[in-house]
């Protein structure tokens, strides 16, 4: 008898069903973005520093689609060559970016609709995987994609800080494109190897996007794999020795694909390898979580706020990224109630998801949590390629969030299916009360950080500079007063390249933002490194004025000489 494929078990959406996640997903949205919404959209996601800075890095790649600037080296930094490996360099955002650019919005408004619009592709893409291959009823699955696409986590932390986080609307989407490419195994199409190269491709790109997301998707997967080898490993390998073609055409049109988009990857990230050595260890260690964090979702969330302020505090903004503990400790009650009921021969595949589930969140605590000053990420670090570029364990959280939501909403259909038809009604409560209170407990307060008309404004306020001017630096000022982002986005309105910068990492020798080191004595320490030869020019913020740079390029050849 043939196996029945995917395609053959998938549940099919209906208009109702479509009707109604549409209208759920403009109320969960306009709440998530209602500092924009509220303001005008005066506020947006992100703060002055790396809010700007993200920002910056979308109008980089909008001038570079222009020919207006050369990608893999924009001009802060400058003299300085590829210095766009030095960050996340958001190639799956260019296009859409560049079209609402091209219709006339500013650079920090296009990067909010940009995520509001990414929002919906990513409800979209969780409602079908959830319905179409989980089997989930049309309710839990229209919950399933709102816990996926508004989590407080994902909310505090792009509002607060780091919108490139929004990146994780591309991982569902890339998961439905990979279902969608086995929808027909055992029995591949074309569709099928180009659905797969799709993926591998959108992966490998999504590497050059957001480093952080996929590089941790990565490593969830790795824990989700190793769960299903211990548990159904002889049954996974008995099932793709019975088709090895067409496991071997998947899997190599994936890696094609792969291929691919890794060029742009090599080619901007080889050269800032070959300057930086990564991260230390020690690096990692100061940022990484204590176990105290697995309760941790800061004191905006509206459920837990109070609690995290009276036993942890405002504590460091990166720690504050746990998955909700009412949805996860949901998740884990209901597996263990429901593993001992459920047969264990053959075990349902719903259990064996949801056990997967699990370990994928208890693994990535074990990994990323810092105990005195070790942390078993030791290992990866040492062991997993690209693993040195992370200093941030905790951000995993962000990903595990999709393995809990999945988890939970699968067993909650698992035990709605199970029940006899007199206990219906009390169980379908009872599930809609789990569901509530998890989608309650997302609520995070923390508002929008960035104020566009002011940057704007600021912006707008900068002449021209004066013709002989070829590079500039900004004045001085304090240690702490945004210069080298100001620097950015004035050499992005001027197209005249700065000494200035900011980014993940800086050039070797680039001193101008050490608060121990004289601004101007970095200024001609990085001339006098990158032999500059070019008229400089100096812009005094404050005063709104060009002049010529106290310590010129020909000044300071002669002093070398």
């Amino acid at each position: 008898m043939p196996l029945p494929s995917l395609r053959d078990r998938a549940a099919e959406l209906t208009l109702p069903t479509l009707s109604i996640a549409m209208a759920a997903w403009l109320g969960a949205a306009a709440f998530a973005f209602r500092s924009s919404l509220l303001t005008s959209f005066d506020l947006v996601f992100g703060n002055s520093g790396d809010g700007r800075l993200i920002a910056y890095l979308h109008e980089h790649l909008f001038a570079a689609l222009r020919g207006r600037a050369e990608l893999l080296s924009p001009a802060f930094y400058f003299p300085q060559k590829n210095a766009l490996g030095y960050t996340d360099a958001f190639l799956l955002d260019a296009l859409p970016f560049a079209a609402l650019r091209g219709l006339g919005f500013d650079p920090f408004l296009a990067s909010q609709i940009l995520a509001i619009a990414l929002s919906l592709c990513c409800f979209m893409a969780t409602l079908v995987i959830g319905r179409r291959y989980l089997r989930l009823g049309p309710p839990l699955a229209i919950c399933a994609a709102v816990l996926v696409t508004f989590p407080s986590n994902l909310m505090f932390k792009t509002a607060e800080a780091h919108p490139n986080f929004f990146a994780l609307y591309y991982v569902p989407c890339l998961v439905l494109l990979a279902l969608w490419a086995i929808e027909d195994y055992p029995r591949p199409t074309r569709w099928s190897l180009l659905r797969a190269g799709g993926f591998g491709l959108g992966y490998g790109l999504l590497l050059a996007t957001s480093f952080y997301v996929a590089w941790l998707f990565a490593l969830t997967l790795l824990f989700g794999l190793g769960t299903i080898a211990v548990l159904r490993g002889r049954e996974a390998i008995a099932l793709l020795r019975q088709h090895p073609g067409s496991c071997a055409a998947l899997i190599g049109a994936a890696i094609a694909g792969f291929a691919i988009g890794a060029i742009p990857v090599l080619a901007i990230y080889l050269p800032a390898l070959h300057q930086q050595a990564g991260r230390s260890f020690r690096d990692y260690v100061s940022f990484a979580p204590f176990p105290k964090d697995l309760i941790n979702l800061g004191v905006h969330n509206m459920a837990w706020g109070w609690l995290v302020d009276r036993l942890i505090g405002d504590a460091q903004h990166e720690r504050a990224l746990a998955v909700t503990p009412l949805m996860t400790a949901a998740l884990v009650m209901l597996l263990l109630r429901l593993r001992r009921t459920a047969p264990a021969r053959p075990m349902p595949w719903q259990i064996v998801f949801a056990c997967v589930c699990v370990t994928v969140w208890g693994l990535s605590w074990l990994v990323t949590l810092r105990v005195g000053t070790f942390s078993a990420f030791w290992l990866p670090y040492h062991l997993v390629p690209g693993a040195v570029a992370i200093r941030a364990g905790d951000r995993i959280q962000l990903l595990v969030n999709l393995w809990v939501v999945a988890g939970l909403m699968v067993l909650l259909q698992y035990w709605l299916d199970c029940v006899p038809r007199a206990a219906g009604a009390r169980h379908k409560l009872i599930a809609g009360i789990i569901v509530a209170l998890c989608l309650i407990e997302q609520i995070n307060l923390q508002p929008a950080g960035l104020a566009r008309r002011e940057e704007l404004a600021r912006l707008a306020a900068v002449p021209a500079a004066p013709p002989p001017c070829r590079a500039f630096v900004v004045d001085a000022g304090t240690a702490f007063d945004g210069k080298q982002l100001d620097a950015m986005w004035i050499s992005a309105k001027l197209g005249l390249p700065t000494l200035n910068g900011d980014s993940g990492w800086a050039p070797p020798g680039w001193r101008l933002n050490d608060p121990t080191t004289d601004y101007d004595e970095a200024v001609r320490l990085w001339i006098g490194a990158t032999g500059l030869d070019v008229p400089l020019c100096r812009y005094d913020r404050s005063a709104r004025q060009w002049s010529p740079d106290p310590q010129p390029a020909d000044e300071l050849s002669a002093k070398r000489r």
